[in-house]
This record gives structure tokens, C-alpha cells and sequence, in this order.
């Protein structure tokens, strides 16, 4: 749970939400942010998937008109729209949240994540983190770092730093069985890719490569055919 409330304020300035706007939140927690995104949106979806949790908070409603509190896994949710979406998940979740957010329209996502997953976000090709999320992810959105954010701002305290990344979406909306080729091609990454492909009667164009040495274009026609 996020405790500090100048990181709070920060999250709530990065996100720009205005009055006319509809935000999704992954995650209600102890309801902080979520009254502050009340503040500011015209509505606001908060999805909680722990029903305890969501027992706890549900009165907050009572309070904000524009709220609507729902006790579901918004990832099992697909083809939404919405203008902005904040998330501060358990960690866990994030490649959970970069996936589903692949199939949805929105104008902007607000994400507190692991210092390393924003890393692998945005490695680059023969990089130990270059993987199937980074392909997806650096294909589907323009990501952001916006600032680091210590391991006292939480409680309990974790073992690791984070980092709030901005998520802004290309053109392309994600199907699943793209995602599934990609998860399957990076499962091989240390093979030769040459050798794969030819499996499934694709050629390359290129020099003989790994998986992990292709570029995101390449890795997305490999994965769209």
C-alpha cells in the first residue's frame, strides 16, 4: 500500500486527468488514490479483486458519486474503453497489466512497476532482459519513465525499488494468439532463429540470428503470420 503522500500527489499530477475523463483503476487497495482520482475524473472505476479488500473500502462510495466500485480481476475484462488507466498492483500483476492493456482503447496508463520490469520494458534486442512483454509492449505503446519512487513510500516495505512508467498507445490493438506466438518464439530465444522459422515455413530475411537478437518490427511480422 502506498503511504507517502507526496508520491500520491505526484502519481495524481502525472496522470493529467480532467474533469471530462473516465478512469479505470486496477487495484482499489485502502482507497487513497482512488479518492484522489475521484477529485479530478468524471468517473472512476476501481476494480478489486480481493474481496476482503473490497469489503473494507466499498463505503467509499457512499462518498464520491462518480465512483463505481467493482469486486472483479479487471483482467478477465477485455475490449474496454476509457481515457486513463491507473494501476499500483502487486508487481506480479504487471505483465498481467501490459498485456490486457494491448487489447484495450485508452489515451494514457499511469503504472507503478519493479524498478527491473521498467527495464525490461524498454531493453533492447540481444539484451539479457529483451523478452516477449518488452516486444509487446515497445509494439503497442510509447513508455515513459517518470520517477523513481523508494521502498519507504510503501507498507510493509518491499525488497525492491519502483518506478512509475506513462503508457501511450500506438495504433495497434493486440490479439491473443500473437501474444501466444511471441511467448512461444522467446521460450527458444538462445536458438538459432533461421532454424526455428523454418518450422512454420518462414523465412529470413536477415542474417542468421537468435531470437532475441531480432528487432521488435521483426519479432511482430514473425508473430502476425
Amino acid at each position: 500500500m502506498l503511504k507517502d503522500n507526496r508520491i500520491l500527489a505526484r502519481i495524481i499530477e502525472a496522470s493529467q486527468i480532467n474533469e471530462e475523463e473516465i478512469v479505470y483503476e486496477a487495484g482499489t487497495g485502502n482507497g487513497v488514490l482512488t479518492e484522489e482520482l475521484c477529485k479530478k475524473a468524471n468517473l472512476v472505476k476501481s476494480f478489486e479483486a480481493d474481496r476482503q479488500i473490497f469489503r473494507k473500502v466499498r463505503n467509499i462510495s457512499t462518498r464520491y458519486p462518480n465512483l463505481e466500485l467493482i469486486n472483479a480481476d479487471i483482467f478477465n475484462i477485455y475490449h474496454l474503453e476509457f481515457d486513463v488507466f491507473i494501476s499500483n498492483l502487486p508487481y506480479s500483476r504487471s505483465k498481467d497489466a501490459l498485456q490486457w492493456l494491448s487489447f484495450q482503447k485508452f489515451k494514457r496508463a499511469i503504472i507503478m512497476t519493479q524498478r527491473e520490469f521498467a527495464d525490461k520494458l524498454q531493453a533492447n534486442p540481444g539484451e539479457k532482459n529483451y523478452r516477449a512483454i518488452t516486444v509487446l509492449s515497445q509494439y503497442c505503446f510509447s513508455i515513459e519513465r517518470l520517477f523513481n519512487v523508494s521502498k519507504e513510500a510503501f507498507y510493509p516495505k518491499p525488497s525492491i525499488e519502483s518506478t512509475l512508467i506513462r503508457l501511450v498507445p500506438r495504433s495497434a490493438i493486440m490479439n491473443k494468439s500473437i501474444i501466444t506466438k511471441l511467448n512461444f518464439l522467446f521460450s527458444q530465444r538462445n536458438k538459432n532463429a533461421s532454424t526455428l522459422l523454418k518450422r512454420y515455413g518462414t523465412k529470413m530475411r536477415h542474417d542468421v540470428k537468435k531470437i532475441d537478437q531480432l528487432t521488435v518490427k521483426e519479432l511482430m511480422e514473425i508473430a502476425a503470420e
